[in-house]
């Protein structure tokens, strides 16, 4: 890695790659990490360094190894793998004061939404080929995720939800013998249908936004949960701001109408649906609701959080570089 390169991560000028890194999850989606790790250095074309995790908390420790040493680190695994390889970037990154290397996303899980919010449609394998050519770098933000009870501050490319996405977690796990992205549609569905709503108060700084029964309450930047639903759909890469929604309990056939118009994006002007932009926002369970205190059901990136009972999310602006074929930028697509 040069200097030349660093300064070009910091400028959003175009230059091409050195050192490429993979931090591989071999397990993530229905175990094909290596397979998918594999097929981006034939893809790509050319030499790089990989890192095959041998656990979840292995993650973190390969992307500082990493860090340092390449100018394009690609995270090869799901949403929650990538959280962890961006939270280790961003936590390095202010250790050193150091500009971390341009991250890529090779989709290996069972919602892969990140990679779709960055990249939209277009195949991760199709961008790996050019990105050799040359790449620019543009910023991406994250969301310092606070709890009580008290954890270490987490750090969220997505966001956080509470309601209907943990419960959809909890449900896919059942249908665990079924591939990940069926399993997943599966336990979302009967979630929609059958999981309680929660009592939630969510606020900005002193504002009172929504004080109820909620069946989803989301704050973040990500754009799309699941890979398909546009759940925050004002939601840009890069606009460093948060956006929050709140889908009030509805019937069945109408929470399904709702799911339906949020695969475009179209639910936000339900009557159900309630959404917000802002620097932070924060969810407590059942206060100002009338409602006995409670725990929030919650999960983030696609990881369940254990029981708590506040939130408090708060956007990191350009916390990250984010590797694009020069290409691609130069054409608009």
């Amino acid at each position: 890695m040069t200097g030349r390169d660093a300064t070009a991560r910091a400028t959003g000028e175009a230059f091409v790659p050195d050192d490429v890194g993979l931090v591989v999850n071999p397990v993530s989606g229905d175990g094909g990490g290596r397979s998918l790790a594999r097929t981006f250095t034939d893809r790509y074309g050319g030499p790089v360094t990989r890192a095959v995790t041998r656990g979840p908390d292995d993650v973190g420790r390969a992307t500082r190894e990493l860090a340092g040493e390449v100018d394009l680190l690609v995270s090869v695994g799901g949403d929650g793998t990538l959280r962890e390889v961006a939270s280790a970037l961003y936590r390095w990154r202010g250790e050193g004061g150091r500009e971390p290397p341009a991250l890529f996303v090779v989709p290996a899980g069972r919602g892969n939404s990140v990679h779709r919010y960055l990249y939209g449609e277009t195949d991760w394998r199709a961008l790996a080929e050019r990105l050799g050519d040359g790449i620019v770098a543009r910023p991406l933000e994250l969301t310092r995720v606070g709890t009580e009870p008290p954890a270490e501050a987490r750090y969220s490319v997505l966001g956080v939800t509470v309601g209907l996405f943990r419960h959809a977690l909890d449900g896919a796990e059942r249908f665990r013998a079924l591939p990940g992205p069926l399993a997943y549609l599966l336990g979302t569905a009967t979630a929609t249908l059958f999981a309680d709503p929660v009592a939630v108060r969510v606020g900005r700084a002193d504002e009172r936004l929504f004080a109820g029964e909620a069946r989803l309450v989301a704050a973040g930047g990500g754009r799309y949960r699941g890979g398909t639903a546009q759940l925050l759909p004002d939601s840009r890469p890069g606009d460093g701001r948060l956006h929050a929604l709140v889908i009030e309990p509805v019937g069945g056939r109408e929470a399904l109408d709702i799911a339906r118009a949020a695969r475009s994006g179209d639910h936000v002007g339900h009557r159900a649906v309630h959404y917000f932009t802002g620097d932070a926002f924060d969810v407590r369970a059942g206060a100002g609701t009338g409602a006995p205190d409670g725990t929030l059901p919650a999960e983030m990136d696609g990881t369940p959080l254990p029981d708590l009972t506040d939130l408090h999310c708060e956007v990191v602006p350009e916390a990250l570089p984010v590797a694009y074929p020069a290409d691609v930028v130069r054409s608009g697509q």
